[in-house]
């Protein structure tokens, strides 16, 4: 269902324009009992001027006038209705979860016949998309989406069918941004029923972040802290890895919703350093910028993870060696599973692209 010429009246705003009438009213009875006893002819109090030449008001009012009470900062649900509190609660059990951040958009969303509580959920101060509106009446849950279109709960990431959902630590998980390039991935191995090891990577632009470590399970949730103070918090949502990243200098990059995939293109490390120099070894040096047999040449692997192509690639620097000295050739990026060799021309950045299968 698309929302065209959505109209909206906030009971907020009925309130104030029914305090703004109530004044006006009340500002012209006075100004009328100030005229009458101006130009009236009664006992002489009427009549009567302040020092300052104002006409004083009547001692005794024909009317008892009533000012209308200010508005309450939070509407008072009519008779029925769930509260923002006992909306938020709804969200809550939907999460299931004391990891997320649930706060108050809007609570006057009208929406045809129905009115709505509008939610917005977090995970670390990050918005976590869509909307949830909350049915005042019923308490059922609906989603509204970027597009302005209603939607079923089941659209929203943290929707899970039931608790019962068997939990298996093991998989390849992925967060993709808007216009589909990945941003992180993290690959669990389950190893005993208490532990499983994990690799995770988070990139924005070309910077990588990699953590790895053992993680301790407990119930549907598990933990790890590394030497250095970096904490990491796993916890379930349907079948959506929620991960929560944070260490001495703030909120880590690796937080946030995974994916399940099997897209082999988002795996971790499935070579190790020597043999992606192995299958280097093998390739024709022309292919690699170099002359000769690359037999002929040292291969050194940096420690950081560099992105070519919107893939994960080992940074492979190639030295010659003449008269006993080393000396710097040619830069080559393997991806990860060793399947691909990527090579930059220093001068017009050309990107050439090899298999190494």
């Amino acid at each position: 269902m698309h929302i065209k010429n959505l109209h909206i009246f906030p009971i907020k705003s009925i309130k104030k324009i029914t305090v703004l009438l109530s004044a006006l009213a009340l500002a012209a009875l006075l100004f009328t009992a100030g005229c009458g006893s101006a130009t009236g002819s009664g006992d002489g109090m009427e009549g009567a001027l302040s020092a300052s030449g104002i006409p004083t008001p009547p001692t005794e009012p024909e009317a008892e006038l009533t000012r209308s009470p200010s508005p309450s900062p939070t509407p008072t649900p009519a008779l029925g209705c769930l509260t923002p509190e006992e909306a938020t609660d709804t969200i809550l059990s939907f999460l299931d979860s004391g990891h997320y951040g649930v706060a108050l958009v809007s609570d006057d969303l009208a929406i045809g016949s129905d009115d709505y509580y509008t939610f917005l959920i977090s995970l670390r101060g990050s918005a976590i998309e869509p909307l949830v509106l909350v049915n005042k009446q019923s308490g059922e849950l609906k989603c509204i989406l970027a597009d302005n279109t209603l939607a079923e709960i089941t659209a929203h990431p943290l929707y899970r069918e039931t608790d019962d959902v068997p939990i298996d630590w093991n998989g390849t998980y992925i967060i993709v941004d808007e216009d589909g390039a990945l941003r992180s991935y993290i690959l669990l191995c389950q190893t005993d029923d208490e532990h499983f090891e994990f690799t995770a990577y988070s990139y924005l632009e070309s910077q990588v972040e990699e953590l790895s470590g053992v993680a301790r399970i407990s119930g549907r949730e598990a933990s790890f802290t590394s030497d250095a103070g970096a904490e990491l918090s796993f916890s379930w949502s349907g079948g959506n890895l929620v991960l929560e990243h944070s260490h001495q200098k703030g909120a880590g990059s690796l937080t946030g919703i995974y994916a399940y995939t099997e897209n082999q293109d988002s795996k971790v490390v499935t070579v190790s350093p020597q043999e992606a120099v192995d299958r280097l070894s093998g390739m024709e040096a022309q292919a690699a910028g170099l002359t000769g047999d690359m037999q002929d040449y040292f291969f050194y692997v940096q420690d950081d993870i560099t992105i070519m192509s919107d893939r994960l690639c080992y940074n492979v620097l190639v030295y010659s060696n003449e008269e006993n000295r080393l000396f710097y050739r040619e830069q080559l990026f393997v991806t990860l599973d060793g399947k691909t060799v990527y090579r930059q021309e220093k001068t017009s950045g050309d990107l050439h692209i090899f298999s190494l299968q």
